[in-house]
C-alpha cells in the first residue's frame, strides 16, 4: 500500500489527539514558504484508518497519475461515503455496527444549518510529479513516513519531505540534482519572492542560511560553489556590491565606525573587498584628523603630542615601526599613502635605499612568487633594469 503525499496543515487546536513525532523533526518545521499555511477543519486518524487495512491509494486514488503539485489529492466526500453511511439530509445520522456517519464526527466544529468550514490548500511553492516517483517503485511511506508507526493522527505538513530527504535520490545521478528540478523558476533564477515570503536557504542542508550576519560571511558559502549561489542570484547582484560605486549601508551597524579598527586589524571581513585602502581608508582618516596629510592635533616633534612613540621610524635604533608594518602592512596604510614608504624604501639615487626586505630575499622562493604575481609592484622600487628579478 502506498502513502500518498496529503498537503495539508492543520490549524492551531484544530484536533485534540497527539499528531505524533514528526518525521523530519531534526530539519526543523516546514517552510511556510514552500509549504503555505493551509487549513484541515477536520477529526480524522490517519493511523486507524491504516489499521483497518486501508491503504492510502483507497482514499488517494489521484495520487499515482498526478503530474503536478498543483493537483488537489484529498479525498472528497465520495470516497468517505464507501465506508461511512453519509446523508446530508441526516446530519445527526447513526447506524449500528457503522462506522460514524454524523456530520459532526468528522467536520470540526460543525453546527447545523450551516455548511461546514471548509478545507483550505494552497498550492506549494514547487514542481512534483507523483506518477514519476511511483513509476520508479518508490514507496510513499519513504518520503511521507510511516503513518501507522508514528501513531499520526491527522496528517500536516510534518510530514512533507524536506530538501535533505531530496536530496538523497537527486545527487546529481540517481536524479537531477538542479535546484530547478523542484524550485519554481522565472527568466535565469529560481524565483525567490513568492506571496508568502522570501525564499532562502534554511542553513539545515550546507549551513548558509541566509541570516542578518549572513552579509558578512557569505564569502565562504560563495567560494565553496558559485554555481549553488547563481540559482537565484544573478550576476549584476554580486557586482553591484563588489564593482559598484555605490556600497549597500546595512552591511556594517550604524555604529560601526566607532568599533571598526578590531575587525580592520584582523581584516575579518576583508576590507579592501570593498573598500580601496589608498582612498576610502587614508581619506577618512586624514578628514578625521589623524591623516599625515591634513590638519591634525598630532605633532611628531613633539613629545606630547606624538602618533608613533620615539625613534619609531629612524636609520639608528630601535625603528620599532619596521615589526609592526611586517605584522600588519594593512594598519599603517589606513593612514599613510604609497610614497610616504618610498621615501626611504626605494633605490633611487638620493634616497636612504632602505630595504624593506629581509635577508637572503634575493633569489628566494617567495621573491620569485611576487615577481611572477605582479612585476609592477617590484618596479615601484626598483627603477633599473638591473636591480629587476630575483637572481641573487
Amino acid at each position: 500500500m502506498r502513502a500518498l503525499w496529503i498537503p495539508v496543515l492543520v490549524i492551531a487546536g484544530l484536533a485534540g489527539a497527539a499528531l505524533g513525532r514528526p518525521k523530519y523533526a531534526d530539519d526543523g518545521p516546514p517552510s511556510p514558504v514552500v509549504y503555505p499555511d493551509q487549513a484541515l477543519p477536520l477529526v480524522f486518524t490517519h493511523a486507524r484508518h491504516l489499521e483497518r487495512d486501508l491503504g492510502c491509494d483507497d482514499c488517494h486514488t489521484q495520487a499515482a497519475t498526478s503530474r503536478s503539485a498543483v493537483d488537489n489529492l484529498l479525498p472528497g466526500e465520495e470516497a468517505c461515503s464507501g465506508c461511512h453511511p453519509i446523508d446530508r439530509t441526516q446530519p445527526d445520522k447513526a447506524v449500528a455496527g457503522e462506522p460514524p456517519a454524523r456530520c459532526d464526527a468528522c467536520h470540526l466544529g460543525y453546527a447545523a444549518g450551516t455548511p461546514p468550514a471548509r478545507v483550505v490548500i494552497p498550492t506549494p511553492n514547487l514542481k512534483f510529479d507523483h506518477a514519476a516517483h511511483v513509476s520508479r517503485g518508490m514507496a510513499c511511506t519513504g518520503c511521507h513516513g510511516d503513518l501507522a508507526a508514528e501513531d499520526v493522527a491527522l496528517a500536516t505538513r510534518d510530514q512533507l519531505p524536506r530538501m535533505r530527504l531530496c536530496l538523497e535520490c537527486h545527487d546529481g545521478e540517481t536524479a537531477a540534482d538542479a535546484c530547478s528540478t523542484c524550485h519554481l523558476t522565472e527568466v535565469g533564477v529560481l524565483r525567490t519572492e513568492l506571496p508568502e515570503g522570501a525564499l532562502a536557504p534554511s542553513g539545515v542542508v550546507f549551513g548558509d542560511a541566509h541570516g542578518a550576519d549572513f552579509l558578512e560571511r557569505h564569502g565562504a558559502a560563495a567560494s565553496r560553489d558559485e554555481d549553488y549561489c547563481g540559482s537565484c542570484h544573478r550576476e549584476s547582484f554580486c557586482s553591484d556590491c563588489h564593482t559598484g560605486v555605490v556600497k549597500p549601508a546595512d552591511f556594517h551597524g550604524g555604529d560601526y565606525a566607532m568599533t571598526h579598527a578590531v575587525d580592520a586589524r584582523r581584516n575579518k571581513p576583508d576590507c579592501s573587498t570593498c573598500h580601496r585602502k589608498q582612498s576610502f581608508c587614508v581619506g577618512c582618516h586624514e578628514r578625521s584628523g589623524v591623516g599625515t596629510r591634513a590638519e591634525s592635533d598630532f605633532d611628531q616633534d613633539d613629545a606630547d603630542l606624538r602618533f608613533h612613540p620615539a625613534d619609531w621610524v629612524s636609520l639608528a635604533g630601535t625603528n620599532r615601526h619596521a615589526r609592526e608594518a611586517r605584522a600588519n602592512l594593512d594598519a599603517c596604510a589606513s593612514c599613510h599613502r604609497e610614497d610616504d614608504c618610498l621615501a626611504c624604501h626605494t633605490a633611487e639615487l638620493g634616497s636612504p635605499r632602505v630595504s624593506p626586505h629581509g635577508p637572503g630575499w634575493a633569489g628566494s622562493a617567495r621573491c620569485e612568487a611576487l615577481a611572477r604575481k605582479n612585476q609592477r609592484l617590484c618596479s615601484r622600487c626598483h627603477v633599473s633594469g638591473a636591480e629587476q628579478g630575483c637572481e641573487r
